[in-house]
């Protein structure tokens, strides 16, 4: 869990911060069972969102529908990793999306496959990733959603869905 400033940085750990009206969360969480890992990130707002902050979590929301989409058997990783920055970069804000689109997950939170342009290898029936996008706007605020999908003969299936809408505590 990271607040304000801090959920600006990717994987930000050390959040003593307390709380405050108007800031944003983001929640980065998981669990293991059957030695099996789970990964999960939202964003959540205190208080209220503002008009660049929605307009910024619309295309991330999209980014990784995108990426999703994308993510079938066969699909070249890079060209996945593209469906998704495309959609932040021509939307103007790419210098924020500096993180690897997603990462494989299975015994370990953090496995292969990358999903980053730089993985020269084509996806796989039964490959399971992430799928996360974000926007990591130093000192000033962050937005990420996450996905864990696996690729089926016939396609992809997110293994679990919670709501992207925007949320507001």
């Amino acid at each position: 869990v990271c607040s304000g400033p801090n959920s600006s940085y990717p994987h930000y750990n050390d959040d003593q911060r307390v709380i405050q009206a108007k800031d944003i969360i983001v929640l980065d969480w998981g669990c293991k069972y059957k030695s099996m890992c789970a990964d999960m990130s939202r964003t959540v707002f205190v208080g209220g969102v503002t008009a660049e902050e929605k307009k910024v979590y619309e295309i991330v929301k999209e980014s990784q529908a995108s990426g999703e989409k994308a993510a079938l058997a066969g699909a070249y990783i890079p060209d996945v990793d593209k469906a998704s920055r495309d959609i932040i970069d021509k939307s103007g804000y790419g210098e924020y999306f500096f993180t690897r689109l997603g990462h494989g997950i299975g015994y370990s939170v953090h496995e292969a496959p990358d999903i980053k342009a730089s993985n020269h290898r084509d996806l796989e029936k039964d490959m399971v990733f992430s799928i996360e996008p974000g926007t990591y706007m130093a000192g000033n605020f962050a937005l990420r959603i996450e996905y864990i999908v696996a690729v089926t003969e016939n396609g992809n299936q997110v293994l679990y869905k919670a709501s992207t809408e925007i949320m507001i505590i």
